[in-house]
């Protein structure tokens, strides 16, 4: 018979199994890997201990692949918050096509990434593309962005705007809407004017929405794979070569599967670091009612 001290234990016991079989075992197992020369092809496995880690330390194409993802994350992430904090508390001002304005702004979250990827490809020709058509009306000669080192980051910093820009305005919008409206009717009262109810009362009530936003906007910056695959594979010249990316390329392509693990287990732990910092920085500031 399960006495009631023990109940919790069984009810959690299915749940953690799962986590354990797979999280904790998939994580422990690529640990060992990461430590490990193992080439896919021939199934041979030797253990090297930090090799793989000492060779990411004095890879220069690794380093160039952190820079890249740091400054991608350090771009999209703060545009896209801030765009979508600013479009939500438009769209909440108007009084009409709101639910078209949504479904408007939630379309890059439901158009598959490889679409996406390919409609942009298709912007950013260079001959024929419809931005440096634009450009040339007002005699500007656009570059050509997916084959310039100075242009390719941007172009995936853009296309990254766009897919995060409309999740991040539905939770903003949703946020929006939870919050009292008596606050701001007592404020209006009062005689605050607009600008004052949004640094005082809007951007204070909305601060756990914006946390959310940020951490996962931030995580899923870290994790772009898909759009650097179809447009331009890294290139060129590493320029655009990410840290997913890099991983994927040393498993899949060059069969260095101890090193790709090794650099997959990097990411993790500083994702991992990083998220906490995030969390115990950031917090302090999140207003929860």
């Amino acid at each position: 018979m399960v006495t009631r001290s023990k109940l919790p234990y069984l009810l959690l016991f299915p749940t953690m199994t799962l986590y354990g079989v797979f999280f904790v075992f998939p994580f422990l197992y690529s640990l060992f890997i990461s430590f490990s020369e193992w080439h896919l092809l021939t199934g041979d496995m030797t253990f090297v201990g930090i090799q793989n880690y000492r060779q990411l330390a004095g890879s220069h194409i690794f380093k160039k692949t952190i820079g890249n993802t740091l400054m991608y994350v350090m771009t999209t992430m703060p545009v896209s918050i801030v765009l979508g904090l600013m479009y939500a508390l438009l769209i909440e001002q108007t009084k009409k096509a709101k639910a078209l304005y949504r479904f408007v702004f939630f379309i890059p979250v439901v158009i598959s990434v490889a679409a996406a990827s390919l409609s942009f490809s298709l912007l950013y020709n260079a001959r024929h593309g419809l931005i440096n058509q634009v450009m040339s009306l007002v005699g500007i000669q656009g570059p050509n962005w997916l084959n310039e080192s100075k242009s390719a980051l941007l172009a995936l910093v853009i296309l990254g705007i766009w897919q995060s820009f409309g999740y991040n305005v539905i939770l903003f919008i949703a946020g929006i809407q939870q919050l009292d409206k008596e606050i701001y009717e007592a404020a209006a009262i009062d005689g605050l004017s607009p600008f004052t109810r949004l640094t005082r009362l809007t951007l204070p009530l909305l601060s756990p929405v914006t946390f959310f936003v940020f951490v996962m906007t931030t995580l899923s910056s870290f994790q772009v794979f898909a759009t650097v695959q179809i447009l331009t594979m890294g290139g060129p010249n590493n320029a655009t070569n990410m840290m997913v990316f890099f991983v994927w390329q040393e498993a899949f392509k060059f069969f260095n599967t101890g090193l790709a693990t090794a650099a997959a287990t990097v990411l993790f732990v500083a994702t991992m670091i990083l998220t906490l910092l995030m969390v115990r920085i950031v917090q302090r500031k999140v207003h929860y009612q």
